[in-house]
């Protein structure tokens, strides 16, 4: 007899593998209601990928985070982050940051993410071990979106530890720990105390945000708590996300050897091997919508005002959609339909990004390290709300030269 069917975001067992549980939701519960926790969760690609289209019923006015929900009338006192708008607010708004983000923009920083990545690289490459997360993966994107923010240097390790503790979460339960809310309210006073110099000249670092102090939204300067919106997505969406698919990555590779050997031998495959990486295993599970009016889904009746789950991880393994290989890893298969950056309106602003920092430092580790092993005994996951990926990801490699010795010798 099957166990009953229990889908929690914040359960451990199900972060180790949410996979069956999300084929056991797409069978036998597509639209599944968790009593306890208050939610609705729809796991079938086309019910996602709809929902994320209909922004007008699922309304991303109630939080992206189930723990974070609220009333959908009621705004955020502290900030207000752009993917928790709907248009027309959210179009004009985007439609200004957009400008940091475009594809020709973008591609001007290849080098520059390049250098960073070498530079954490050549921190460990002549020893030959590694943790792929604390000495790597967990640092440069931290280092990248700074640069397009104009943070300095001496203020990264902070924004990093604050990024990492503002996520965690408790085995099994909504409630946000004391440590993520520190963290948060840590990032938040170093935001205003940053602005507050910007606006008064006093910041040579410039970026992105000196750039969103003069911006205007339909006449108008931005908002306080729209600016610190803007500096918690950059932090937590901008470094997180990225920093977990290239651990993901990693970890998927060693267990498919002869992909590995596929991606060291051309390196052209990497660019669809992150899709496939984003499809298999997004870093990011879900994302948390809130109903405007009553739907009916599946027999189920989902009332006005209730909370939804866009279950993001099990629309890219939907069999309906991608086959019956769908809960395989392939690098060789075609994702491009994946829901792992969103949909419509709330794609995934910083999704080029993403993809150009994945690609590089995909490069790189497998030019230089690229017969690496994992200590899958040894590795620890991240526990998170609907963040997915590693903690500590233990690895050993042949060891090789640095690119570039330091000053001193």
């Amino acid at each position: 007899m099957a166990e009953p069917l229990v889908y929690n975001p914040y359960a451990f067992t199900v972060h180790d593998n949410p996979y069956d549980t999300y084929r056991r939701l797409r069978d036998e519960a597509p639209a599944y209601w968790n009593p306890d926790l208050s939610f609705w969760a729809l796991s079938r690609y086309r019910d996602v990928q709809e929902a994320f289209r209909d922004y007008e019923t699922y309304s991303s006015l109630g939080g992206v985070a189930l723990e974070a929900r609220r009333p959908i009338d009621q705004a955020n006192p502290m900030f207000q982050q752009m993917i928790e708008i709907d248009p027309p607010e959210h179009t004009a708004m985007r439609m200004l940051v957009s400008r940091a983000f475009t594809v020709r923009r973008v591609a001007q920083m290849e080098d520059e993410i390049r250098r960073i990545v070498n530079h954490y690289i050549d921190t460990v490459i002549e020893s030959g071990h590694a943790d792929l997360m604390t000495d790597m993966a967990g640092c440069f994107p931290m280092d990248v979106i700074s640069a397009v923010l104009g943070i300095p240097e001496r203020d990264r390790d902070m924004l990093r530890d604050c990024a990492d503790r503002g996520l965690i979460r408790e085995d099994g339960s909504m409630e946000i720990p004391q440590e993520a809310v520190e963290a948060i309210f840590e990032v938040l006073a170093y935001f205003t105390e940053d602005l507050d110099r910007r606006r008064a000249g006093e910041a040579p670092d410039g970026g992105l945000l000196s750039d969103l102090l003069e911006l205007e939204v339909d006449g108008r300067a931005l908002t306080g708590a729209e600016l610190l919106g803007f500096c918690l997505l950059f932090v937590f969406a901008g470094f997180e996300t990225t920093a977990k698919m290239v651990g993901n990555a990693v970890e998927l590779l060693s267990r498919h050897p002869d992909q590995r050997a596929a991606v060291v031998a051309d390196p052209s495959l990497i660019p669809q091997m992150v899709e496939e990486v984003v499809r298999f295993h997004s870093s990011t599970q879900y994302m948390h919508r809130a109903l405007t009016r009553d739907v009916e889904m599946h027999g189920q009746q989902m009332l006005q005002g209730d909370s939804v789950l866009l279950l993001i991880g099990a629309a890219n393994q939907d069999e309906r959609e991608f086959g019956p290989a769908a809960g395989e890893f392939d690098i060789f298969r075609n994702p491009d339909r994946h829901l792992g950056f969103g949909y419509g309106v709330h794609f995934c602003l910083g999704a080029a990004l993403a993809r150009l920092e994945g690609r590089v430092a995909l490069e790189e580790i497998h030019r230089r390290m690229g017969d690496y092993t994992v200590d899958h005994d040894n590795k620890v996951r991240f526990h998170s709300g609907n963040v997915s990926g590693w903690k500590s990801l233990p690895i050993s490699f042949t060891p090789g030269p640095r690119l570039a010795r330091r000053p001193s010798e």
